[in-house]
């Protein structure tokens, strides 16, 4: 009888124990579903967010080129808008941008001026030590085109990276 009883005893702890490993299974089951989900949502909301951009940039009468490690944003000059040429160039080795070139045209002469550089600091465009820089000149052209230094510079990655 003490046999029966244990044999009952170890059946039914087996039987608890395997239960609850399938609820800890199906829970895991709905967190990993839910962690998809909310990957798939955010991924969502950036390429809407990026694809705003691009449709805002190209009512600005920018065009997007892209040769290698580099990515070029252009506008030629109009009668509601002024010349510019902001150039992304990449690393080649990292996800990364390693500098940004804006050229100007002259308003009087329509002649290129010299290039200013900047680097990409946390994600921001800041003046570069030691180089031609007006940080001016580059929030004139952000503001042209209603855009951020960080949304262009997310745009910029996110385009040449990702959107291939």
């Amino acid at each position: 009888m003490k046999k029966i009883v244990l044999s009952l005893l170890v059946v039914g702890v087996t039987m608890s124990l395997a239960g609850c490993g399938s609820n800890k299974s199906s829970e895991e089951k709905s967190t990993d579903s839910s962690i998809e989900q909310t990957t798939e949502d955010t991924a969502a909301k950036e390429a809407e967010k990026m694809n705003q951009i691009a449709e805002n940039l190209e009512d600005q009468g920018v065009e997007i080129k892209s040769y290698g490690n580099y990515l070029s944003f252009i506008r030629e000059k109009g009668i509601d808008y002024d010349y510019f040429e902001v150039t992304f160039v990449f690393a080649s080795s990292e996800r990364r941008v390693i500098q940004v070139r804006l050229t100007l045209k002259g308003n009087i002469d329509g002649k290129e001026k010299e290039d200013l550089i900047y680097e990409v600091s946390k994600g921001r465009m800041v003046e570069s030590s030691g180089d031609n820089t007006d940080i001016d000149a580059l929030a004139e052209v952000l503001k042209s085109i209603d855009c951020s230094d960080k949304d262009l510079v997310e745009f910029a990655q996110w385009y040449h990276y990702d959107n291939k």
